[in-house]
């Protein structure tokens, strides 16, 4: 049927009605998923639709957004509501079923685990915002939600908004710990644990949250140490250092738990965020201008002590034709620049960033070059690779030449002065020419006309173009950077 939702929840809601009672748990888990698919395909209906006057029917394809998640709710709490049938079948009885993930099964032992997280993700996804009630329950970060296991287990919740899904998803962690608690492996039950204060971090309200998060997740590293859980746990809280811009920190503690773990997922975590944290980077930017107050090249980077520099002087106006614009760089164009041979080579030794955070350098320019459109590109590998290396490409120009541009649609002209940078002296006789974007967005030469005295400059422009002004007096040339457009506007 083309695997159309409403075909399959239809035809899957009969047949649960003529299934085994043994088979009903699981089916009502599908199910439930199967609306929550629904819903992923739909968000957009679903958040648009407001509540009805009158329930809504039968047809699940006209319901709201609380309506919905009710069902779906109502689906997993029918496929728990077994859960002592469900608490005897061990997760291998369904692996013709179930995809394989890679933790094992001790982790999710029981079918009535696996269902059980199941409903957990559902309550958990933050798409239950746009469903709550007036009264809805909210999650406090001083309450017992990051308190040791016993406590936690004990807490009574008070709430008048006995739909609320989070208090659910609460009473669902305290059931999950009270099942396993006794386990000889402690797999399942520290699992659960975690999971439960990450919920409450990614839940709770108040001022105390991120501390009392940090200090439950050193609590549960320090006391089950010897688990291979304690370094996802160790993972979590570097996480939040990292957040918190802590990185030091953050590090040492990936650090551990890449040492003491480095099979287990946790420990494959703690060597991903070791990788993001150590990961260099090196961006360079200039003004688009030099010229008397020369201006510097700013490095923002982090992780990298050395910075090389190419520098090569290019025609602009050859590079105007055949691209979307003269500064840009393409795939072949950034090989074509690494192969040739620079005009200016230089490099400079940049602060160590021992706090692994970004910083800015900035860096002085060459000031004898002759003027011209040029391009810069920067390295931190001496060898321009790329491999383990960013490589940039920055474009600019050297001249003393100032554009200033206005467009007057409606006498289709484009105007303006060419003066001195340093000055704001005009300069007369300066050659001006528009370039035009074409249909097949290449730009071709349009009208030229030359400065008067005053350095003022005219030039009509017929159609609706995109255009670049390209100025030229002796040596000195210089093209605005950005397009001027002759446009009506409302």
């Amino acid at each position: 049927e083309g695997n159309k939702p409403e075909e399959r929840i239809t035809r899957m809601e009969a047949a649960i009605a003529e299934s085994p009672d043994e088979m009903k748990p699981v089916m009502d888990a599908i199910l439930a998923n199967w609306y929550w698919h629904y819903f992923q395909q739909n968000r957009w209906r679903f958040v648009r639709r407001t509540a009805t006057a009158q329930p809504p029917g039968e047809d699940f394809t006209t319901w709201d957004l609380p309506r919905l998640f009710t069902e779906i709710d109502n689906q997993f709490r029918r496929a728990l509501s077994a859960e002592e049938q469900l608490k005897t079948i061990a997760v291998a009885d369904y692996d013709r079923l179930l995809s394989k993930g890679t933790m094992p099964d001790a982790y999710r032992p029981t079918l009535y685990d696996f269902l059980a997280h199941e409903a957990l993700e559902f309550y958990g996804s933050g798409e239950q915002a746009a469903a709550k009630a007036e009264d809805a329950y909210d999650l406090q970060a001083d309450s017992p939600i990051f308190d040791a296991t016993p406590a936690f287990i004990e807490w009574n919740i008070d709430t008048t908004d006995a739909d609320s899904l989070t208090a659910k998803a609460i009473r669902l962690y305290q059931n999950l710990l009270k099942f396993h608690r006794d386990d000889d492996d402690p797999s399942a039950l520290l699992d659960v644990d975690l999971l439960r204060l990450r919920f409450g971090y990614n839940h709770a309200f108040g001022e105390d949250k991120s501390a009392r998060y940090k200090d439950a997740l050193e609590r549960f590293a320090g006391e089950w140490r010897s688990h291979e859980i304690s370094a996802s746990a160790l993972f979590h809280w570097a996480g939040v250092l990292q957040q918190e811009g802590q990185l030091v920190e953050a590090h040492e503690l990936a650090s551990r738990g890449e040492r003491a773990f480095p099979d287990s997922l946790g420990g494959r975590q703690c060597y991903n965020l070791i990788q993001q944290i150590e990961a260099k980077s090196v961006d360079v930017t200039t003004e688009r201008v030099w010229s008397d107050p020369w201006p510097t090249l700013d490095v923002r980077y982090r992780n990298v002590t050395k910075i090389y520099f190419r520098m090569m002087k290019h025609d602009w106006l050859e590079r105007l034709g055949g691209r979307y614009r003269p500064e840009q760089v393409n795939r072949d164009d950034r090989l074509s620049l690494l192969s040739e041979t620079p005009q200016r080579e230089w490099s400079a030794t940049l602060p160590p960033t021992d706090d692994y955070r970004e910083r800015v350098e900035r860096l002085p320019v060459p000031e004898d070059l002759p003027p011209g459109f040029y391009i810069l590109i920067a390295s931190a590998d001496p060898g321009f690779s790329d491999s383990d290396n960013q490589v940039s490409f920055t474009d600019f120009w050297v001249s003393d030449l100032a554009i200033v541009t206005r467009s007057r649609w409606g006498e289709r002209k484009v105007e303006g002065f060419v003066l001195r940078a340093a000055q704001g002296e005009p300069i007369a006789n300066v050659q001006v020419q528009a370039w035009l974007r074409g249909r097949n967005r290449v730009f071709y030469a349009g009208p030229t006309t030359r400065t008067d005295a005053n350095g003022l400059f005219s030039l009509r422009v017929d159609g609706d173009h995109g255009l670049l002004i390209h100025a030229v007096h002796g040596e000195e040339q210089l093209a605005t950077g950005d397009e001027l457009y002759l446009r009506k506007y409302d």
